[in-house]
């Protein structure tokens, strides 16, 4: 059974792990510095989780407690245990414990590895919402990237996503 651990600061044991994984598993525009990280440490919407089976790292999980919904930023397993179940296992485990409707960010489906990923989400219940959606830059040298969201349990009907695009700009990205 997957357990999740909350690193609460770069120095927490684990973190190293997480941190490498994070810079592999996501594109630079899609990442925050290790700076930014460490601010955001503190913040008590946000948690920066390791997944553990045992004592064994599997993955990270990065969320936020917005008003009305949870959003998760950032998802990954190891590479060397992906197909295995454990993302699957994780997030199931992950929703459970929440009653609140969840949002994600997911790229376009332009390609076969985000055909996958999007399926992936799918079949855990999330539905692919067609607004027009980009993700703010972490940092001023950094694009703009088009994204779409996801959202669990329901798709998002027009007022509901200006109010999550809203929060997500303001809380996760500030602008």
């Amino acid at each position: 059974m997957i357990h999740f651990l909350q690193l609460t600061d770069s120095a927490t044991p684990g973190f190293a792990q997480a941190w490498q994984l994070y810079e592999e598993a996501f594109p630079e525009a899609e990442r925050r510095s290790p700076e930014q990280q460490q601010a955001l440490l503190g913040e008590p919407q946000y948690c920066f989780l390791s997944l553990l089976d045992n004592t064994t790292f599997k993955g990270l999980l990065g969320v936020w407690q917005l008003p009305g919904f949870c959003f998760i930023e950032h998802f990954a397993v190891v590479p060397g245990l992906r197909g295995q179940g454990i993302g699957s296992q994780a997030l199931r485990q992950f929703m459970q414990s929440s009653a609140t409707p969840m949002v994600l960010e997911v790229e376009p489906p332009q390609t076969e590895s985000n055909r996958r990923r999007i399926k992936f989400y799918e079949r855990l219940g999330f539905c692919l919402n067609g607004f027009d959606y980009r993700q703010p830059p972490y940092a001023q040298d950094k694009p703009w990237v088009p994204l779409l969201l996801m959202s669990y349990p329901e798709k998002l009907s027009t007022t509901t996503f200006q109010k999550v695009k809203e929060q997500l700009y303001r809380n996760v990205y500030q602008v």
